[in-house]
């Protein structure tokens, strides 16, 4: 298994100190990529001498979906800011975000065994490829896993506690739907979301009480395939629309 690293970097004179959360993939919903909360960094401190990498993390896997931030968490009694980090091996770690020595993960849980790629030399395995989202009042982070079950690809949807990276609210989910069409596929009039033909690659997001999970194809220019919007109520993970 190839091991990938998280990279740290922050101003080294400010540290984390009144930091804004990065819950959701792109900064924002709406995916413009701007953290416009941002008060620390200037031009005058983002240079060669006080900004930069501080320290690295090491992980099971590639490291498709974007990391994650959550300031002030407090985690076996030591309240820290944190980092999470989800892998192509469905893994999720947690990992103090100010310490250079604290090496070992806050916690880390594996949400089930990967599926091999069909290229082995440039991308091993798929796991959790898009970026979780975090609902920062609730402690939840929301992620889907891609697994292999009995021969079969899976997707689940998993709402893990921020503090320990326990399953939370039932979880996880099999992300199952099929809704009336006439494509390649269909059966019946009927077009059921198969897990062989698609990629959970676009960053969940989580938005009036719903967790948006969206689907592309498996690979460039393969067909058939289609495109799936889902919807899960947050505070329940029962599927709310497709």
């Amino acid at each position: 298994m190839k091991l990938s690293s998280v990279f740290l970097a922050m101003a080294t004179a400010l540290c984390c100190q009144g930091q804004v959360a990065v819950t959701t993939g792109q900064f924002n919903n709406a995916r413009n990529g701007a953290n416009t909360f941002e008060t620390k960094l200037t031009t005058a401190n983002v240079n060669t001498q006080t900004f930069g990498k501080l320290f690295t993390r090491t992980v099971d896997g590639y490291l498709y979906a974007q990391p994650l931030f959550m300031p002030s968490l407090t985690i076996r009694g030591v309240t820290q800011n944190v980092v999470f980090a989800a892998t192509m091996h469905n893994s999720v770690y947690a990992f103090d975000a100010d310490s250079a020595a604290a090496s070992a993960a806050l916690w880390q849980v594996n949400l089930g065994p990967s599926v091999p790629a069909p290229n082995p030399a440039t991308q091993p395995e798929i796991g959790i490829l898009g970026t979780p989202v975090i609902d920062a009042i609730g402690q939840t982070l929301y992620v889907v896993a891609e697994t292999l079950e009995g021969g079969n690809i899976v997707h689940r949807l998993h709402a893990l506690d921020l503090l320990s990276g326990n399953e939370k609210l039932g979880g996880p989910v099999l992300i199952a739907a099929s809704v009336p069409g006439t494509g390649v596929d269909s059966q019946n009039g009927v077009v059921a979301l198969n897990s062989n033909e698609i990629k959970q690659r676009p960053a969940l997001l989580l938005t009036g009480g719903t967790v948006y999970v969206a689907f592309g194809a498996a690979a460039e220019g393969v067909t058939p395939y289609h495109g799936w919007i889902l919807g899960y109520n947050a505070a329940t993970l029962a599927q709310t629309f497709v």
